[in-house]
């Protein structure tokens, strides 16, 4: 992961004037994370789900069993963050 966190080396005891800068912003970043993805979790629990009840047409999933044996149209994951235009730079802190 992007984490440069030593998670062995940063404690509960471990004092913000002992970290670098670029810990500091590391373990922010992580909180950040975790805090986002879990209200992201609540969030996803509290909606329905608007695919519940229905079912793949036929066609569907035999369009579905083509893409999956059709091995040539596989994309590596940086390829679909290009394609997407993930992966803008977050301010100054140098990390996509």
């Amino acid at each position: 992961m992007w984490s440069m966190v030593d998670k062995a080396a940063i404690t509960n005891d471990t004092k913000v004037s002992e970290m670098t800068v670029g810990e500091l912003k590391a373990l922010i970043r992580e909180v950040v994370s975790e805090i986002v993805q879990h209200a992201v979790w609540e969030l996803e629990m509290q909606l329905p789900d608007p695919d519940a009840g229905k079912e793949f047409t036929p066609e569907f999933a035999e369009r579905l069993r083509e893409a999956i044996a059709d091995k040539s149209k596989l994309y590596t994951i940086e390829e679909v963050k290009n394609e997407l235009g993930i992966g803008v730079k977050h301010g100054n802190l140098g990390e996509t």
